[in-house]
Parts: structure tokens; sequence; C-alpha cells
């Protein structure tokens, strides 16, 4: 059995976009896991007008993603396509964090 194991290969790593999906995921869990656990201790008080915080985590990975793309030369459009998509994250960023962090702070009594 251990002989298969030898001629199949060792340990291949994840891809760098593989990985940063897996961080992006643990960040909604928890993103996700403090919109349940704030229900439960406040009597079922909701979180209004937060979605847009949602936003973030996914323009955030795709940004760094086409940048490490765009490093290696790999990015889909060239350079052109790389700093189109980076503007797009930026809007992402600054929409979600411009529409999400004042509901949540008026949510959270602050």
């Amino acid at each position: 059995m251990a002989e298969q194991n030898n001629e199949q290969g060792g340990y291949t790593p994840a891809s760098f976009e593989k990985r940063a999906a897996a961080w992006m995921g643990i960040v909604y869990v928890l993103m996700t896991s403090f919109v349940i656990t704030f229900a439960i201790y406040t009597g079922g008080r909701e979180l209004p007008g937060t979605f847009p915080l949602f936003l973030v985590p996914v323009s955030v990975t795709l940004a760094v993603v086409v940048v490490h793309r765009m490093r290696n030369g790999t990015v889909a459009g060239g350079t052109a396509g790389g700093v189109t998509v980076l503007a797009a994250c930026a809007v992402g960023v600054v929409t979600g964090l411009s529409l999400g962090v004042p509901a949540l702070l008026a949510a959270l009594g602050v």
C-alpha cells in the first residue's frame, strides 16, 4: 500500500486561487456567525442594511487574485483587463463599506 502512494506522487498544495477562496470562505463564516450570534443574544434583533458588507470579502479576494496574476503575467485581458477588474473591486469595497458600516453602527447603537 505504501508503494502505491509513492508511485502516485507526493503532496500537491492547492493553487493560490483556491487558498484565497478558502480564506474568503472563513471570513464569510465569521461574518455569518456574528449575525446569528447577535440575533441570539439580543432577543432576535436584526442588523438591517448591513448586507452590503458581504460584498467586501469577495471584492478584496478578487483584487488579491488579480494582483497575483498580474505579477505572474497570467491575468485575462492583460494589464488593461487587470486594471479594470481592480477598479471594479475598489468600487465594490467602497460601496460595501459606505452602505454597510453606517447601518451596522446604527444597528449596534453606536
